[in-house]
């Protein structure tokens, strides 16, 4: 019978047929080349060939150890694996850390790792190993950390089985594809589950991960995979949120002209018609709408009643939403999606296991924006209130006020609509605070699309924007003709029937006027004949003393 250690150079013994059953006092452990060879009976042998032993092994030689930078102890023939160079055991030789990065590993990753069962955290990172990842890492259910970023594995067929106890698993850095499953876990952190699911990616469709709460593109850059403020909300996209918020826009205007009218109704109802139709009101509500859509702006337009005026301010308005949804749309945050602008901003280094934001924008920028955006366009919406609030006023017909509302609200919502796209676009791509300011003027420079068409028709026909201009002024004053009907139910009808009596009363005066203005014609005129009279008497009178001074000259005696 056999006794003490057995000799390694029985290890060397490849094809040999080694059988040692029955030599119970051996000493333990084996030497380790022997437990490789095929023709030894007692392989199996947990005590003289350990399985956790055999399994790191296995990783060692599928790995090209002989490559490592640091392969202290591995290729021992007797000492304990829980010395070996990157492993950690418990009180029970049990391994539990194995940690290898950025070792020089290469090659295949074992599938023998299974055989580690109580393997807590499993560190690869940064190695050069190639091929699948082995689904048999699903099967250690003590795993809580597992770092196999920056290598070459490969497939799509990546499977963790059922790892309950994963609080950090880190994939990135790769060239994984398909679809990795969900492990239904909640992770503590964003940079606790990372993967390749960035776009662009080195594949025609990203790595697709439900789970990960960090994705990386094929340059390296990643960003969290997190709810966006407006999925908070209950929305898919920014687009989708579009709609809802043109929809509360145009209900605001509603709610405004309806407010506005009530109050000046209820302000007015007391005052004659008179008061509230003088033309010097509506001569300044024309002044007043064409200074408010903007005197060099194709906006005044919504003025007119010309349907190619119309057709051209439309088609600007149109072209300038057009516009901004190109950046609403490059606004959105699809991880998976190559049609976005989004700014990967997140860092993942190789070497530790969290990552962090390089982003240099902060509230600086963020301060410099809001200036540029109420410098750009408070004053428009302002106006566009003014027109909302105009459209309400009764004084004019109903057309003139539906082509203020029209214009007002449409300009309220483009300019709103240009404030939330800025908003969104730079939170989506500015990485620092001179961005933020670049991004914001070339959005903002859509705004004044609008006076460069302008510019552009007053180049083409000048005499014909003028023509418009003119009729702007002419249909304010037709307007300034018409009432607004009653105003208050009650009180009208009572001011109504006082103005009727009012005039009935006036018409009598003048009827009285007239005819005495008749009777004194008349007697006027008798005078006159009286006069006539008179006059003839006196030339008789006249003649007759003229024939007695005649006589008297030729010494006639007087009768």
């Amino acid at each position: 019978m056999l006794e003490g250690t057995i000799p390694s150079e029985i290890g060397q013994l490849e094809d040999a047929l080694v059988i040692l059953n029955g030599n119970e006092n051996l000493s333990i452990p084996a030497p380790l080349s022997l437990c490789f060879v095929s023709g030894f009976d007692l392989k199996d042998d947990a005590k003289l060939c350990p399985i956790e032993r055999n399994a790191l092994k296995e990783l060692h030689i599928l790995t090209k150890g002989q490559e490592w930078t640091n392969g202290a102890n591995w290729t021992n023939e007797y000492s304990s694996y829980c010395f070996w160079q990157g492993v950690t055991c418990d009180a029970a030789n049990r391994t539990t850390v194995l940690n290898l990065t950025n070792n020089g590993l290469s090659g295949k990753l074992s599938e023998s790792i299974r055989n580690l069962t109580s393997l807590e955290v499993l560190d690869l990172s940064d190695n050069d190993i190639k091929g699948a990842i082995p689904t048999e890492i699903g099967l250690l259910s003590h795993l809580h950390r597992l770092r196999l970023n920056h290598n070459s594995f490969v497939g799509d067929k990546t499977n963790f089985g059922n790892l309950k106890s994963l609080e950090l698993i880190q994939l990135h850095g790769n060239r994984l594809s398909g679809t990795i499953p969900t492990l239904n876990l909640e992770f503590p952190n964003s940079s606790s589950y990372i993967a390749d699911c960035g776009s662009p990616s080195d594949f025609d469709e990203s790595l697709n991960c439900e789970e990960c709460t960090m994705c990386c593109n094929a340059q390296g850059d990643c960003y969290p995979q997190e709810e966006s403020n407006i999925q908070k909300v209950g929305f898919d996209t920014y687009m989708q949120f579009a709609g809802v918020f043109f929809a509360c826009l145009i209900g605001a205007s509603c709610a405004l002209v309806l407010a506005v009218s009530t109050y000046d109704k209820y302000r007015n109802c007391n005052l004659p018609s008179s008061s509230i139709h003088q033309p010097s009101l509506t001569d300044r509500d024309k002044k007043y709408a064409l200074d408010a859509m903007g005197v060099r702006s194709v906006y005044q337009f919504f003025l007119t009643k010309i349907w190619i005026a119309w057709t051209i301010v439309l088609a600007t308005l149109a072209s300038q939403v057009g516009m901004l949804f190109i950046f609403v749309e490059g606004s959105e945050i699809n991880l998976s999606y190559d049609n976005v602008d989004l700014t990967y901003t997140y860092k993942c280094p190789r070497d530790e296991d969290g990552c962090t934001d390089t982003s240099d924008l902060d509230w600086r920028g963020w301060t410099v924006f809001a200036i540029l955006m109420a410098a750009h366009l408070l004053k428009d919406i302002i106006n566009g209130v003014k027109m909302i609030v105009l459209s309400a006023k009764k004084r004019h017909d109903i057309y003139f006020r539906s082509r203020c509302f029209i214009g007002g609200t449409l300009m309220v919502n483009v300019t709103a609509f240009t404030l939330y796209v800025s908003t969104i676009y730079n939170a989506a791509i500015a990485t620092s605070n001179t961005e933020i300011i670049i991004n914001s003027v070339v959005i903002l420079f859509i705004t004044n699309v609008d006076e460069l068409f302008y510019d552009i028709l007053m180049v083409i026909n000048p005499h014909w924007v003028d023509r418009l201009s003119l009729e702007v002024g002419d249909d304010a004053d037709a307007d300034a003709d018409d009432g607004d009907g009653q105003e208050c139910a009650d009180e009208t009808g009572m001011n109504e029937r006082n103005n009727d009596d009012e005039i009935a009363l006036l018409r009598k005066n003048v009827a009285e006027l007239h005819k005495a203005n008749t009777l004194s014609q008349q007697e006027i005129e008798d005078l006159h004949k009286a006069n006539r009279l008179l006059q003839q008497s006196n030339d008789d009178l006249k003649e007759q003393n003229r024939l007695l001074r005649d006589m008297l000259e030729r010494g006639h005696d007087l009768p």
